[in-house]
């Protein structure tokens, strides 16, 4: 880790130097207009040879009933294929459409970072500034933000210690919310798994703290802070943040199936920075291109949050700030995330040399997950 350590480090000393990077959409008198290139129509790849090759994989994966979702594969900000497979609900027989969202579990967690690194930017807060910092009653010491993004903190998944024993949160019915965690973590201090940046220990109560401390200093909820400097500027007007208080806010939201079984909508989704984010293949394309153009955060921290924060011990897989990372034998440099939550599975990949991305919202758990190298094999 002292590699990492050294790298901190060096971006704390020189990123407010750094006179040449776009500057990002936080900033003192920010504006939430959309970004005039965001504006356009997505130009369509019509005549592409890839387009056959990827509906017929998600074809045979939706007639043998393996997938029932939306797709976007694209290259350089341009659609090579947009498709639907499939309900948005069974019972209702309402066939899915491009405009439908969906939960994207813990593809939410790119949104929650990169809230962060803009209040890093606006010298809001820091790397090192510890959770006592923002909530003084915290009862573990010695865990950073660099330690939250990156999943080193060594603590316990609320999903856990929430739902077990009944006496925790004894009416399933009542909503839990992120300040309700921290309340019940102060009250029995859950046991840990490691110690503080011992070793990485992909963990949601990471995020839902960093969504608390958005929160905390921002002054906004972490729905509207999102909605404020993510959504709004990107042009991502179909995604909203789900926290059980405003279903009518969500726009055309699809059910959760386990198999053709729907899934309740379960207490723990008050609790949002981990999961959460309900949106559409092609607001995820716009997030993407914002990404690309430094729309939200300069280049220097989107590099950082593209950097490996953890020593490589499983194959190539890695974490940074938000965002998986692994690097492919043949593709270079692969940025993701995955998540699946109540039924719902979504993937989000960015071939980095390529400018290729991948976008995939299912929202019926069945069968094996899609393969990460599978799908950018499609596109290639």
């Amino acid at each position: 880790m002292k590699n990492i350590s050294f790298l901190i480090i060096i971006f704390s000393l020189n990123f407010f130097s750094c006179k040449n990077n776009k500057k990002s959409v936080y900033i003192q008198d920010i504006k939430s207009e959309i970004i005039d290139s965001l504006k356009i129509n997505f130009k369509v790849l019509e005549n592409d040879k890839r387009i056959k090759k990827i509906n017929s994989f998600f074809q045979r994966k939706f007639s043998s009933n393996q997938f029932n979702g939306n797709i976007l594969f694209a290259e350089n900000g341009n659609i090579i294929t947009q498709k639907s497979y499939g309900y948005s609900n069974f019972r209702k027989k309402e066939l899915l459409t491009k405009e439908h969202t969906f939960q994207l579990a813990s593809v939410s967690k790119p949104f929650t970072s990169i809230a962060i690194l803009q209040l890093i930017e606006n010298k809001k807060i820091n790397l090192k500034d510890t959770i006592q910092k923002f909530f003084p009653e915290f009862p573990y010491h010695g865990i950073t933000i660099h330690q939250l993004l990156c999943h080193r903190s060594g603590m316990s998944q609320y999903t856990h210690f929430c739902d077990a024993p009944d006496s925790i949160w004894p009416d399933k019915s009542v909503t839990i919310n992120n300040k309700d965690v921290l309340d019940i973590i102060s009250r029995i201090v859950p046991l840990v798994n490691y110690k503080p940046n011992h070793k990485y220990y992909y963990c949601n109560t990471n995020y839902l703290l960093l969504a608390s401390i958005v929160e905390q200093v921002s002054g906004l909820s972490f729905k509207h802070y999102v909605k404020k400097y993510i959504f709004n500027p990107s042009g991502m007007f179909s995604s909203n943040i789900y926290d059980r208080t405003n279903f009518e806010d969500l726009v055309l939201p699809c059910q959760g199936y386990e198999n053709k079984t729907p899934w309740e909508d379960v207490y723990l989704n008050g609790v949002v920075g981990d999961k959460g984010v309900y949106s559409t293949t092609e607001d995820l394309l716009k997030f993407d291109r914002a990404l690309e153009k430094n729309i939200f955060i300069t280049d220097s921290l989107k590099k950082l949050a593209f950097s490996k924060m953890n020593i490589d011990k499983n194959g190539n897989k890695n974490y940074g700030y938000g965002f998986r990372l692994k690097e492919h034998e043949k593709y270079g440099k692969i940025v993701y995330h995955t998540g699946w939550w109540k039924g719902f599975r979504s993937y989000f990949i960015k071939v980095k040399d390529k400018n290729q991305t991948i976008i995939v919202l299912n929202n019926v758990k069945k069968g094996k997950f899609l393969k990460i190298d599978r799908l950018i094999e499609l596109i290639n």
